[in-house]
């Protein structure tokens, strides 16, 4: 069976926000793929106080591997980031997972892929969190409008009431019986 080599990134909306897998696999007898980084991003503020716009939530990385977090290099520029073990070619395909409150853009950052001891990565343009503009309001985390607005409109006396009516009209139908 073939390895697919190039890696590519499928995104779904979930609950939480968005589904990223990354589908990526070494090369035949290369030397190992030991960090992967999404971006380059740029926010407020300088290291460490960094304002990153979210604790994006690691679903899945291989055995060995830290899960995804944030990281911001000398220059300013922030990454999404796993590293940790190394991926053989023998490791066969390996799929890693992050939610993200974000929607996907595939202009601007990508991915790269340090392989080995190399000081220089390999880029790949692939969807990514779009964190450019403010996230969606899609899921319980952030989407609270219409959560008690009965109550808060009318307070618990219209739900009272038709409850009472309610006891009323079985209580009629089991003596009218």
């Amino acid at each position: 069976m073939p390895t697919v080599t190039a890696p590519y990134i499928e995104t779904q909306q979930v609950v939480t926000g968005y589904m990223y897998q990354l589908h990526i696999a070494e090369n035949e007898n290369g030397p190992g793929i030991t960090r992967l980084d999404i971006g380059p991003y740029y926010f407020p503020g300088a290291p460490p106080q960094i304002k990153y716009p979210e604790a994006v939530t690691n679903e899945m990385c291989p055995p060995s591997w830290q899960a995804v977090r944030w990281f911001t290099d000398e220059s300013g520029a922030s990454w999404l980031r796993w590293q940790g073990g190394r991926l053989l070619s023998e490791d066969g395909e390996q799929i890693f997972q992050l939610t993200s409150n974000y929607p996907s853009t595939s202009s601007g950052p990508g991915l790269h892929v340090w392989r080995g001891n190399s000081k220089s990565s390999e880029r790949y343009s692939v969807t990514a969190p779009d964190y450019s503009q403010e996230p969606p309001k899609i899921n319980p985390r952030h989407d609270v409008i219409g959560k008690g607005s009965t109550f808060v409109k009318g307070g618990c006396a219209p739900v009272f009431i038709l409850g009472l009516l309610t006891i009323a009209a079985v209580a009629a139908r089991c003596f009218v019986s």
